[in-house]
């Protein structure tokens, strides 16, 4: 069985430590620059423009890297052409909902903001997928110098944007900067020219896969962002910069560890599970994981408070309970990565989605906790019992997986 080499495995890590300190980096000089209030809103600038992506993923790079024809160039066109679809999609479903949005927040961001997001989605939508497909050959760099790439623009971005607008509004600018990076990158290192295909086939078949990728990742978003929504509107831009900040944090290894899983464990496990070794190795991906999770909770719990408050400012502090509660929160969040990979490998696209209902769930108690006037506290510790029974329901599901030996037509 072939494996990524070290060089490999640095790249796959290096490049989402990137993307998510950048982020990290981009809050802490919003809350300098901006201020707290600001920095609610930026965030909510931030969330809608995610919510929008989230929910039109039809997992056109775990695509390439799970189908046998994924190193082809019809199925690359097709993709391309999909994609379009949805930029085209997205933004004009951003443009619909800046009224709604600017009115639904009195004192947020105005409603032109929220429809600029639109370029966002479109500029992404056209961007060249072949750096995707050297990852099926377990090849980091281009995928290191497109994303990589943008996230450095998206810095670069950061102080003039923020010089020039004071406000909110350099979120818009940087998220701007970080998509017309990554469209022009993507197209300065393809090795094959930008090709688009469309037809009712291919459509069909990339909406097979996705559609329950696509649910998953609204699912998901409801999970990691709607709960800032309830305490936008149950407390104040402040608060909500308090709450937002320490779940990035938490958040920030769980999201490394997913970007991570994506590009070396599902080529890996796609093999195993064609060659019927998967038992073999298995176990360890998952004991990695739980230390992994373990870590990240204790950690958070022990050094979050005072870090956030030398990096923030003593006003973004969060509590102790508040750190251990949302540190456990992450790390589940983590352990539940593999399942979520193996679900992809085996062609169940729609057991992450089965998984992260449990989650969503956890939003009816923390929505009325919210409406109540509890403490963050109390909206955090609904978010960690969701997230242990959406890992309980993966690690039931993931059974199937392991105990039957999956059929070919889900590599189709």
């Amino acid at each position: 069985m072939s494996a990524p080499t070290n060089t490999g495995r640095a790249l796959a890590w290096a490049v989402p430590v990137l993307a998510e300190a950048a982020a990290l980096g981009r809050s802490v000089a919003f809350a300098w620059w901006i201020g707290p209030d600001e920095l609610g809103r930026a965030m909510m600038l931030a969330l809608t423009v995610r919510l929008v992506e989230m929910a039109s993923d039809v997992g056109a790079d775990r695509l390439i890297l799970q189908a046998p024809d994924g190193n082809s160039a019809r199925l690359l066109a097709d993709l391309h052409g999909a994609m379009l679809i949805r930029g085209i999609a997205g933004a004009a479903i951003l443009v619909c909902l800046a009224p709604i949005l600017a009115g639904l927040f009195a004192d947020g961001p105005a409603w032109t903001s929220y429809a600029l997001l639109a370029a966002v989605p479109l500029l992404r939508g056209a961007a060249n997928l072949d750096f995707r497909r050297s990852e099926r050959r377990f090849r980091y760099a281009p995928m290191a110098l497109v994303e990589g790439g943008a996230t450095l623009a998206m810095v670069v971005s950061i102080l003039p944007a923020s010089a020039m607008l004071g406000d909110h509004r350099a979120m818009l600018a940087a998220l701007i900067a970080h998509a017309v990076a990554c469209l022009g990158l993507s197209r300065l290192v393809a090795t094959r020219a930008y090709r688009l295909r469309f037809s009712r086939a291919s459509l069909r078949r990339i909406w097979r896969f996705g559609a329950p990728l696509a649910m998953n990742a609204v699912l998901l978003f409801l999970t990691f962002y709607a709960d800032r929504l309830i305490v936008a509107r149950a407390y104040d831009w402040a608060t909500l910069a308090l709450y937002g900040i320490a779940l990035q944090l938490a958040l920030l290894p769980a999201q490394i560890v997913g970007r991570a899983a994506a590009s070396l464990v599902l080529p890996q496990l796609r093999e195993v599970i064609r060659s019927g070794t998967l038992a073999e190795v298995w176990p360890r991906i998952v004991a990695s994981h739980a230390a992994l999770g373990l870590g990240l909770a204790a950690g958070f719990a022990l050094i979050a408070p005072a870090a956030i408050a030398l990096v923030y400012g003593d006003a973004l502090r969060p509590d102790p309970a508040l750190a251990l509660v949302i540190g456990i929160a992450a790390g589940f969040r983590v352990l539940r990565t593999p399942f979520s990979q193996l679900a992809i490998a085996s062609g169940r696209t729609g057991d992450p989605a089965r998984a992260n209902l449990l989650r969503s769930l956890a939003l009816l108690p923390a929505a009325g906790f919210a409406a109540a006037g509890f403490p963050l506290v109390a909206i955090a510790a609904a978010a960690a019992a969701g997230e242990a029974g959406a890992t309980l329901r993966a690690w039931l599901l993931a059974r199937a997986s392991l105990i039957r030996p999956t059929s070919q037509e889900a590599f189709a």
